[in-house]
């Protein structure tokens, strides 16, 4: 079965193409074209899509650019999924942390997870042995937080996410990438020590657009996958045709 995935993030739209498991072509759009979809659907004969929107595409919009009666599928937390929301209020919660944790939990079943997404914002999800999404935290990615010094600051400068932070700041620039990204990697470190205290077993899996700043500098051994989310969704259209 080839399925077209469709990731609507806040910034940019990613697709992707997985023939049964396997991942065939993978890009990043600043929008979206019939042309591009048509011609993706013709050159690699997909038969079904699925799409996962944390800002608000509505699937009217998707459809108008895709061949008639063509089976589009949108996330939500109301279709059968292979694994359980314990979760007060799963209306909000969002769908790329449930594609997310059904991604982790196929490639590590059995496994206690802890499913970090760096990006806009950090996501920190605990998914239990028995597959049941725990639920986790939300707080602002680097480049929120840069900004958010920046904006509600008199004097201090726009920066951006940098590759090295230093450990000790000896300018307001150094200060400030210090504070941001420092303090990110002291959070997730602590985050991962007190549930490796309670899971032993604990895995910890990394994506998102910044997770290739934190992974190799965290005390922890960490998987990193920057498809996580798309393969979720992958896994999620293939579970629906079983139901």
């Amino acid at each position: 079965m080839t399925n077209l995935v469709i990731d609507i993030g806040n910034t940019q739209f990613k697709l992707c193409v997985f023939q049964n498991q396997e991942l065939s072509y993978h890009a990043y759009y600043n929008s979206l074209e019939s042309t591009l979809l048509l011609s993706l659907i013709s050159e690699f004969q997909i038969e079904r899509g699925i799409f996962s929107d944390t800002r608000g595409v509505d699937a009217n919009f998707l459809l108008k650019l895709l061949p008639e009666h063509f089976e589009l599928l949108e996330l939500s937390y109301k279709i059968p999924l292979p694994i359980k929301l314990n979760y007060e209020t799963p209306e909000t919660l969002g769908k790329d942390r449930i594609a997310g944790a059904v991604g982790g939990f196929m490639q590590f079943p059995q496994t206690p997870l802890l499913i970090i997404d760096m990006g806009t914002a950090i996501t920190i999800d605990f998914i239990s042995a028995d597959g049941v999404f725990q639920g986790g935290i939300i707080s602002p990615g680097p480049a929120t937080r840069y900004k958010a010094l920046h904006q509600f600051t008199g004097k201090l400068p726009l920066l951006e996410p940098i590759n090295e932070p230093p450990l000790i700041g000896k300018s307001t620039a150094g200060s400030i990438q210090a504070g941001v990204q420092q303090g990110i990697l002291h959070e997730i470190n602590g985050y991962i020590n007190q549930y490796q205290k309670i899971h032993p077993s604990l895995k910890v899996v990394f994506t998102g657009g910044y997770a290739y700043l934190f992974d190799k500098k965290i005390n922890f051994p960490v998987y990193s996958d920057a498809f996580l989310i798309s393969k979720g969704l992958n896994h999620i259209a293939h579970y629906q045709l079983n139901q």
